[in-house]
């Protein structure tokens, strides 16, 4: 293993592990390797799962992250070990892949996995699972199924209140400004079990807030944010890029 991989790969894994040690709704179950190639992760995020024609609310989740040897050029190898009903998410693969670059640390992918177990980001436009697409098609305004943030500054707290100002691409929905939503139900079918109000993520600060406007530093794209999260870090909805809110 050449010295340049070796290095890479422990600083994902110190990275990782401090990112996991913050966030209350991540657990590090298993890493492989010295340093490691493989890891197993607990996301204990609301989320939905399809039981012959039933869905159901679930609000814990397995992943695995396998660290090909062509890593980091080419991103790293994304599954399910718990199934899971989400528009990019099949049982053998998690797409990360359109917006992953060599560059992106190992503890943003876990975070981006989380966004989409959340139904914070989702592309319905080229699914592996079509009728998840279009129950996301009928349920935008229902989404996301839980707002919690991945950012590192506060993990623990809801999606922080800033908004892409432009339209959503095809790739994502905005993650930002998200209220808490009731568990969806599919058309005909009875809801599945409410979550006790001790378990439900705070609201999204009030949308009459006064807000400013910047622009994404990668993309480009407008952003539009509220004075409490100056300072934060934010993910854009559009790139992906992580970056913090200006003062």
């Amino acid at each position: 293993m050449s010295t340049v991989r070796l290095r890479r790969l422990q600083a994902d894994y110190e990275k990782m592990q401090d990112y996991v040690n913050r966030h209350p709704r991540l657990q590090l179950i298993q890493a492989e390797g010295t340093p490691p190639e493989r890891y197993q992760l607990e996301y204990r995020i609301r989320s939905l799962r399809q039981t012959d024609d039933d869905l159901a609310m679930v609000k814990s989740h397995m992943v695995e992250i396998a660290l090909p040897l062509s890593y980091p050029r080419m991103p790293p190898q994304c599954r399910m070990l718990t199934p899971i009903f989400h528009p990019n998410i099949a049982p053998h693969a998690i797409c990360i892949g359109d917006h992953w670059s060599p560059g992106e640390p190992l503890w943003s992918i876990v975070a981006r996995i989380g966004e989409m177990i959340a139904y914070q980001s989702y592309n319905t436009k080229s699914p592996l699972n079509g009728e998840a697409a279009r129950w996301v098609d009928q349920h935008l305004d229902e989404l996301p199924l839980d707002p919690v943030s991945m950012m590192p500054d506060d993990p623990g707290a809801p999606a922080v209140a800033a908004a892409m100002a432009t339209a959503p691409g095809p790739s994502s929905a905005p993650s930002w400004a998200m209220p808490p939503a009731p568990p969806p139900v599919m058309p005909g079918r009875e809801p599945p079990p409410s979550l006790p109000s001790s378990a439900m993520p705070a609201a999204s600060p009030a949308a009459g807030a006064e807000e400013r406007r910047f622009a994404c530093p990668s993309c480009g794209a407008i952003a539009r944010w509220r004075p409490e999260v100056a300072g934060k870090q934010l993910r854009c909805p559009r790139c992906k890029t992580v970056f913090r809110c200006p003062l």
